[in-house]
C-alpha cells in the first residue's frame, strides 16, 4: 500500500525526436534537394549531379509519391517529409512553364518547318531517315553527330527533294565530330559557314529565304568528365544568337541540356524554346530506350530576335539514342 509521499518509481519523461532522427532527417532533406533542385545550391554542373537535373521531372515525381507514402505509413515523420514535399514544389514551380503552352507569339512571317535529329556517330538508319524527310518534308534539316560520311551517305536518297547539303567537317574526320545540314529549295541561296571555336565544329546558314535570320545547327559538348569544362563555355556562347540586339535567329540541334541548368539558361536567355511553347517541353528526346515521359529533352529548336514559333512535335528514327524535333517556326519578313 502506498501513500501520499511514498516513492513510485523514476517517472518517465517523453523526450523529443532523437538526435539520430533528427540528424537523418537532414540528410534525407539534403539529399532530395541535391537530387531536385541541384542548380539552386549551384551544383548543376557538378558530376554526377548533372545527371539528377536531366530527369528532374520524373525525379520529382518520385520523390512526391514515397513522401506521401512515408506520411501515411508513419504520421511522425511529417519533420521530415513536410520540408521533403517543400523542395519538391520548388521543382514543380520550374517544370510548370515547360507543360503550359504559350500565347500567340509575334506576328508571323514565312513558315519554315526545321527538323534536328542526333543521328548518334552516324549510327542512324539513313533509309528511315530518308522516309521520313520525303513524307514530312522540312525545309531545314540539322543532323548532329552526321559528318560528311553520313551527309554522303544521306544525300543520293533525298536527292529528288532538291536539299543542298553540308557537313561542318570534312571526309576524314568521324561523323561522331560534324554536324551536317541540309536547306530545301524553299530556302533559295543561303550560305554555309562553320562554328569552328567549339568542340564540334557548328554549321551556320543564312541568307536566301532566311532573310536577316541566322539559323545554327549546334552540337554542344556534353557534360561527361572530358568535356566539362567545354560544356558550360558553349552553352554560353549561344548568346550570340539569343542576345540582346543579335537579331531574328535560330538555334537548332543537340543543346545536351535543358532549362534545369542554370547554364543552359544564361546562354539561351532571350529565345524561346519550341517544346516549352507548346507545352511539350518534357518530352525526352533522349534516350530513346526510356519512354518519353522518362529522360530529358536534349534536342531544341531555339528562337530569337523575333522569330516565332508554332507547332512542335518529337520524332523517331532507329538506330540512334536520340528522338527527333520537328518545329515550324516564322522567320522575320
Amino acid at each position: 500500500m502506498t501513500g501520499p509521499g511514498a516513492d513510485t518509481g523514476p517517472i518517465r519523461v517523453r523526450r523529443g525526436p532523437r538526435r539520430s532522427r533528427v540528424l537523418l532527417g537532414v540528410v534525407v532533406v539534403a539529399v532530395v534537394a541535391v537530387v531536385l533542385v541541384p542548380d539552386r545550391l549551384g551544383l548543376d554542373g557538378v558530376l554526377p549531379v548533372v545527371g539528377f537535373v536531366l530527369v528532374r521531372a520524373p525525379a520529382t515525381i518520385v520523390v512526391v509519391v514515397l513522401a506521401l507514402l512515408a506520411l501515411a505509413v508513419r504520421a511522425r515523420w511529417w519533420p521530415t517529409v513536410v520540408p521533403v514535399l517543400l523542395v519538391a514544389a520548388v521543382s514543380v514551380a520550374t517544370l510548370l512553364p515547360r507543360v503550359l503552352p504559350d500565347g500567340p507569339g509575334p506576328d508571323p512571317g514565312p513558315d519554315l518547318v526545321v527538323m534536328t535529329l542526333n543521328v548518334d556517330r552516324g549510327s542512324a538508319d539513313v533509309t528511315a531517315l530518308s522516309r521520313l524527310l520525303h513524307l514530312r518534308r522540312p525545309d531545314v534539316v540539322v543532323l548532329p553527330e552526321a559528318g560528311e560520311p553520313f551527309r554522303a551517305r544521306l544525300a543520293p536518297l533525298v536527292a529528288d527533294l532538291g536539299y543542298r547539303s553540308w557537313s561542318s567537317t570534312p571526309a576524314a574526320q568521324a561523323d561522331a565530330e560534324g554536324t551536317t545540314i541540309l536547306a530545301g529549295p524553299s530556302l533559295g541561296p543561303v550560305r554555309a559557314d562553320v562554328v569552328r571555336d567549339v568542340r564540334f565544329p557548328w554549321l551556320q546558314i543564312s541568307g536566301g529565304a532566311l532573310g536577316p535570320t541566322r539559323l545554327v545547327g549546334v552540337h554542344v559538348a556534353s557534360p561527361v568528365p572530358t568535356l566539362l569544362e567545354a560544356w558550360p563555355a558553349e552553352l554560353g556562347s549561344l548568346q550570340r544568337w539569343c542576345g540582346p540586339g543579335v537579331g531574328p535567329a535560330a538555334v537548332v540541334g543537340d543543346l545536351n541540356g535543358t532549362a534545369d541548368i542554370a547554364a543552359w539558361r544564361r546562354g539561351t536567355a532571350g529565345c524561346t524554346d519550341a517544346g516549352d511553347a507548346a507545352g511539350k517541353g518534357l518530352l525526352a528526346t533522349w534516350p530513346t530506350a526510356t519512354p518519353r515521359w522518362l529522360g530529358a529533352q536534349l534536342d531544341h529548336v531555339l528562337v530569337g530576335g523575333g522569330v516565332g514559333v508554332d507547332g512542335f512535335d518529337v520524332v523517331e528514327v532507329p538506330g540512334t539514342d536520340h528522338r527527333g524535333v520537328l518545329a515550324t517556326i516564322h522567320t522575320v519578313a
